[in-house]
């Protein structure tokens, strides 16, 4: 019974080691040598209103890639369609359709930003900027842009400043 014992649990630490990352997801990272993802729901507010600045902060990096990634199956394709058209959305969107990608990154809500470099490493993860206050609550002025920050600092071959800061969005349940 200890021997059975032993195996089950050497097995299941063996199986809850760091998974590797999606497989087709992985292929799009090889692509260029930074990508930026932004997590996204149709459904949430916050990611209507980022949309468009993520879409001109892709504009301002042409040799990063910039992808939105849609976790679930709840959107059919013609609503993400129409969710980029409303937002100006330019990025590709990307469709985990088993929250593989969220689960590996550790995506917790939208909208939710990643700066990765081309082997999954997380350079930056958080917030956009600090425009957002609470669910609700935005301010007039923001001057703390963590991900550009982020993306200038790689640009430069330096570390970013701040790797992660608290995200505020819509809950991404999994």
């Amino acid at each position: 019974m200890k021997k059975l014992s032993l195996v089950l649990l050497s097995l299941m630490l063996l199986g809850c080691g760091n998974k590797p990352i999606n497989q087709n997801f992985a292929k799009l990272l090889k692509a260029k040598k930074y990508t930026v993802a932004m997590f996204i729901a149709p459904d949430c507010p916050l990611c209507k209103t980022l949309s468009t600045p993520f879409s001109e902060l892709s504009e301002r990096y042409p040799d990063i890639q910039f992808l939105a990634v849609y976790s679930g199956t709840h959107y059919e394709p013609m609503e993400l369609n129409m969710y980029a058209t409303e937002t100006k959305l330019m990025p590709r969107i990307f469709r985990d359709y088993y929250y593989e990608v969220a689960g590996q990154l550790g995506a917790s809500v939208t909208p939710e930003f990643f700066l990765l470099d081309s082997s999954a490493n997380i350079l930056y993860q958080g917030m956009m900027d600090d425009r957002i206050i609470d669910l609700g609550s935005y301010k007039q002025t923001w001057d703390k842009l963590y991900l550009n920050d982020a993306i200038q600092a790689i640009v430069s071959d330096k570390t970013p400043p701040i790797k992660k800061t608290q995200p505020i969005g819509c809950v991404l349940e999994y």
